[in-house]
């Protein structure tokens, strides 16, 4: 298996032309979110739009634009407010959120597109190391409003590092996001520009949730325009 990194939609449109599977990774929060969901039961239907969301037939509606809740939705894009909620499995969630179901849109076409981050970063390398996905896997950071964010860089570290022990082949960018993933501290992260926002909207219990490595085992991968879980 050959593993790559790109940034944003672009990135993740390249990647769909070139037939590859796709993980989108936003860690802070919609890659976090969306496992936490999975790992309730839930079928998670990402869309780009508030309006889409909103006149959807859904169970609940997730969603939020700069970090702050969608009024009159069910939940923001909070993954410790969904763990601590009832979401009983079986539940179809419609997601919009401000760039990672962008990135996910614009994988239209890939072969397979999973999602990723922190907490799920092993799952996710065992699963298309079990096969069943090709050979190109391009690991995409979704950034913030069309810029590059660290945290979804170093979750992408993360996840590639783990590719890179389990046999992948990576290229030259994708060896660099995962020595930033190995030498960059956490302190780092809890002090840029995304983490200072959840601060400021008190969403701090995402920040520490997001950063914790490994913790949501599941690897969501979209099937029909939903996410669910297991195995290709």
């Amino acid at each position: 298996m050959r593993a790559r990194y790109a940034g944003g939609e672009s990135g993740a449109r390249r990647a769909a032309r070139d037939g590859a599977a796709i993980v989108v990774v936003d860690a802070f929060r919609a890659g976090t979110t969306i496992a936490v969901l999975v790992s309730k039961g839930a079928r998670v239907v990402p869309v780009a739009s508030i309006e889409e969301a909103a006149g959807s037939r859904a169970d609940f509606r997730v969603g939020e634009r700069g970090s702050a809740k969608v009024a009159g939705f069910d939940f923001g894009n909070s993954p410790t407010e969904i763990l601590a909620s009832e979401v009983p499995s079986g539940s179809t969630v419609v997601l919009s959120t401000t760039n990672g179901t962008r990135v996910i849109e614009a994988s239209t076409g890939a072969s397979a597109v999973l999602t990723g981050a922190f907490v799920n970063a092993e799952a996710v390398a065992d699963e298309l190391a079990a096969g069943g996905y090709g050979q190109e896997v391009v690991v995409v950071g979704c950034g913030w409003e069309g810029r590059r964010a660290s945290e979804d860089e170093a979750a992408s570290g993360a996840i590639l590092h783990r590719l890179r022990e389990r046999g992948a082949k990576l290229d030259e960018r994708a060896r660099h996001v995962v020595e930033g993933y190995l030498t960059r501290p956490e302190s780092h992260l809890r002090r840029n520009s995304a983490a200072r926002r959840l601060k400021r909207l008190h969403y701090e219990p995402d920040l520490d949730f997001c950063l914790a490595e490994d913790t949501v085992p599941v690897a969501p991968r979209l099937s029909g325009g939903t996410f669910i879980g297991g195995r290709k």
